[in-house]
């Protein structure tokens, strides 16, 4: 009976120990597909954020293309304005030159008819019918002025109908410029229509999450676009206000008592976004100094515009001689004013991290009009006095 019984515990014993066995290995294998399955969930996430970031980079890239045609189309419609101004003015030219030309060539013709009619007058004529040499001498010299008068007459309007000439030739030059300039704008105006419809057809698959970002570009689009009208007609009214110089080159905005003076955390040109919003193709230099730094103006010049924008924060926008400008970005707190006159050195500004960007830094910028895609390379220009040692991440 006693080994009935230890017979049966052992069997159950081992048929515990089985199930157990199975269950553990069970367990394991659920562990492990659990462990599997939250790498593949992380590496999806990865994924998707990596093409949310690429989606928004490309829709960024088509927004700053678009720009581009813009302010493309803006250059030429204004070139084609002032030639439409220009071909005016020399029709109108043209028109009063023609109509003075008839009178002239309806004078000569009036005089030489009256000469033919009334028959060719000579020296011997003269001479038959004076009363006296005086007479004579009198008479001639009437003869020869009318001959010479005569003369210049006609050779004023040989010389009228060669100028009326030219400016018909100019005039056609003109012309031919326009339609040049027209139909460049024609050809920015369909490559932007398209570039417009690659960006609408990214946006429309943006998830909810990407289009809330986008919205939040294209607010700070509009922000930027709102500034660059107020500054073109800041810079139409003050055309005329600065007509100084610079030595030669352009000086450093931070002074070498800062730190970090002398480093470049991000470079002219095409980037990775640091953050959303901001772009990837990067229009001026990175300087990361601590916020309350002082920044200072690279040349004597004209304060063109202070103003705060949702991408660029705080700026300053100073108009040099020889059709330079630079700005300043990001900042704490402005030093000058609208319509103020600095000096080379002057401190102008305290930096800071207002706007969009990942801390506090300066970005300046070298420009050749205030407007926006008109920046240059500061590092490469050879405009720009860079200190010594300087360290580009």
């Amino acid at each position: 009976m006693k080994r009935k019984i230890v017979s049966a515990l052992l069997a159950l014993f081992i048929l515990i120990s089985m199930v157990t066995r199975v269950f553990a290995v069970n367990y394991n294998q659920q562990k492990n597909e659990i462990q599997q399955n939250i790498e593949s969930a992380n590496e999806a996430k990865k994924d998707i954020e990596s093409q949310k970031k690429t989606a928004l980079d490309e829709i960024s890239d088509l927004e700053d293309s678009i720009s581009q045609y813009q302010s493309d189309i803006r250059r030429l419609k204004i070139q084609i304005e002032d030639l439409e101004k220009d071909i005016e003015t020399k029709n109108n030219e043209i028109t009063a030159a023609e109509e003075d030309l008839e009178k002239k060539k309806q004078l000569l013709e009036d005089r030489l008819v009256a000469i033919y009619e009334e028959g060719q007058i000579t020296f011997l004529d003269v001479l038959l019918s004076a009363e006296s040499i005086w007479d004579y001498i009198s008479m001639g010299t009437r003869v020869q002025e009318l001959t010479e008068a005569d003369n210049d007459q006609m050779d004023e309007v040989e010389k009228e109908m060669q100028n009326l000439e030219k400016a018909r030739n100019e005039l056609k030059e003109q012309k031919d410029k326009l339609d040049t300039a027209k139909k460049s704008a024609e050809v920015k105006e369909k490559q932007m229509e398209v570039t417009k419809q690659e960006k609408e057809e990214k946006v429309a698959k943006l998830t909810d999450q990407e289009k809330k970002v986008q919205k939040e570009l294209e607010e700070y689009k509009k922000d930027l676009e709102r500034i660059e009208e107020q500054i073109r007609r800041q810079a139409a009214s003050a055309s005329d206000v600065y007509s100084g110089s610079f030595s030669g080159t352009l000086g450093w905005p931070i002074s070498e008592k800062s730190k970090y003076y002398n480093e470049v955390s991000s470079g002219f040109g095409s980037r990775n976004s640091p953050v959303a919003g901001a772009s990837s193709n990067h229009r001026g230099i990175d300087i990361p100094v601590r916020e309350g730094t002082p920044v200072y103006a690279s040349a004597d010049g004209y304060v063109l515009s202070v103003q705060r924008t949702s991408a660029r924060g705080i700026f300053v926008l100073i108009k040099h001689a020889n059709d330079l400008y630079t700005r300043y970005q990001h900042l704490s707190k402005p030093l000058v004013s609208e319509g103020q006159y600095v000096t080379r050195a002057q401190k102008i500004a305290l930096s800071g991290s207002t706007g969009i960007g990942s801390g506090a830094h300066l970005h300046f910028e070298i420009l050749t009009t205030p407007y926006y895609m008109t920046e240059i390379n500061p590092l490469t220009c050879s405009l720009l006095q860079v200190p010594r040692g300087l360290i580009v991440w």
